[in-house]
Parts: C-alpha cells; structure tokens; sequence
C-alpha cells in the first residue's frame, strides 16, 4: 500500500522546491534539442524519421516563430525548426539556466532597468525591421556604415543571444528568491525555559 494522497504530494512538492532549477532547465533542454534535432533527421534521408521530423517542424509553427526560411539557420542543407533570433533567445536561456547553476548563490536580483537595458538591441532591430525603418546594420570595406531595412542573421542570433541570457539572469533569481528564500533566513534559537541563559552564538 502506497503512501497518502496528501503526503504523496507534499513529496512531490518538496522535491520540486529543491530541485526546480534542475527540472526548468530539463524542461528548456526537451524544448530546444529538436531545433537542432530536426535538420539531423531530414539529414538521416530515412522516410519515417523524415516524416516525424516535419511533424515536429509543424509544431514549432506559429505561434511559437513565424519559421521563415530568409531569417532562419540551416543545419546540413534543412531549416532548423525556429529563426535566427528565436534560436539564440532559447539556446542562451538554456546557456543562463546552466549558468545559474553555478552562482545561484552569488548573483542577487538586479535592477529591471539594467535588464531593459540588455532588450534594447533587439527592440531595435526588430521594430525597424518590422516597420520597414533603415538603421546601420554593418560596416563596409572603407568603414562607412551599410543602412538597411532587412537585418542579417548575425545580428538576429547576437541581439536574440543578449535578450534570453539576460532573461534567464533576470528571472532564475527571483525564482530562488520564491523557491528557497525560506532557507536563507537564519532561525534564532530559543533558550531553554526556566535556564535563564542566552541561547548559543
């Protein structure tokens, strides 16, 4: 016989507040593996993994990214599942989640006006792109600036890059904050009753 429902699921939440870190950036993983995972099966030219590959391509349609092919990165001849941009903002959330692993404790909640700060770069290049506003976008042989409505996948994977690693740096602190606040309060001992002494430093 199994143990009660209500401590089966007091376990079960007890784990999760210990080990949320680890299940996020397990979830993240099973996230992005199949951008890269995909173009590998189409690469396999075995029909039914082809198949579960185009299945999996159609999944991480809209409204997850718009999968144009002018904006996206290819793998061995095929598309990977997402653009340019939105590859870098999940591969470097997964690279701030590992990240965090190692200065979880360290690393304090920062000011929301840095992390603003860190979105602007792709605030930029999107916005104008999408309204078809011409910025620099590269430099030319002789130095002088290439103005362009059309931004390059360079700057799509950099500004993706910068917005999911500040991302994860921003958020993952407040989540220890929720998660495991409680134990980085110290608890004063209390003296024994009638002892009259101070309990020990």
């Amino acid at each position: 016989m199994g143990p009660p429902p209500d401590k089966a699921l007091t376990g079960m939440a007890a784990f999760f507040i210990h080990h949320w870190l680890g299940i996020l950036t397990l979830l993240v993983v099973l996230f992005t593996l199949p951008i890269v995972g995909c173009p590998l099966l189409m690469a396999t030219h075995v029909p039914a993994l082809q198949s579960l590959s185009g299945l999996v391509f159609r999944f991480y349609g809209e409204p997850v990214c718009h999968q144009m092919p002018t904006r996206s990165l290819f793998l061995f001849g095929y598309q990977m599942t997402v653009c340019a941009r939105c590859f870098a903002i999940y591969f470097s959330f997964l690279a701030g989640c590992v990240l965090f692993a190692f200065v979880r404790t360290r690393l304090k909640i920062w000011n929301i006006v840095y992390y603003i700060l860190l979105c602007v770069p792709m605030g930029i290049d999107g916005t104008t792109q999408l309204l078809g506003i011409a910025i620099p976008r590269g430099i030319g042989p002789g130095w002088q600036l290439i103005w362009t409505v059309e931004s390059t996948n360079e700057l799509r994977i950099i500004t993706g890059a910068i917005f999911g690693l500040a991302s994860a740096l921003f958020v993952l602190p407040y989540l220890q904050e929720i998660f495991n606040g409680d134990e980085q309060v110290p608890v004063k001992k209390e003296a024994p009753s009638g002892t009259g002494k101070e309990p020990a430093k």
